[in-house]
């Protein structure tokens, strides 16, 4: 469910429309482990890094420590990066 007006969503509401598509899945863990796969997170410390590839689905700018507000067209790049594997 979007939670501002921009109609940006949670990871954990991420990982629910991944799962409501069929996708596997479990957790916002794993969901952090496949955007850093897809080059849209980097690994950081105690936390995940926004990159260049991924701002354009951030709310925020690149180098954001665990954005929290992502745009609904980023479900859709997930799932194709998961079918296409």
């Amino acid at each position: 469910m979007p939670y501002n007006y921009l109609g940006n969503l949670k990871k954990r509401e991420i990982v629910q429309k991944l799962q409501e598509a069929g996708c596997g899945v479990r957790n916002v863990n794993e969901l952090n482990k496949i955007m850093e796969e897809m080059g849209l997170l980097n690994h950081c410390g105690n936390g995940w890094e926004t990159t260049d590839s991924g701002a354009k689905f951030s709310m925020w700018h690149k180098g954001v420590f665990n954005s929290d507000a992502w745009h609904p067209e980023l479900v859709d790049e997930i799932i194709n990066y998961l079918n296409g594997q």
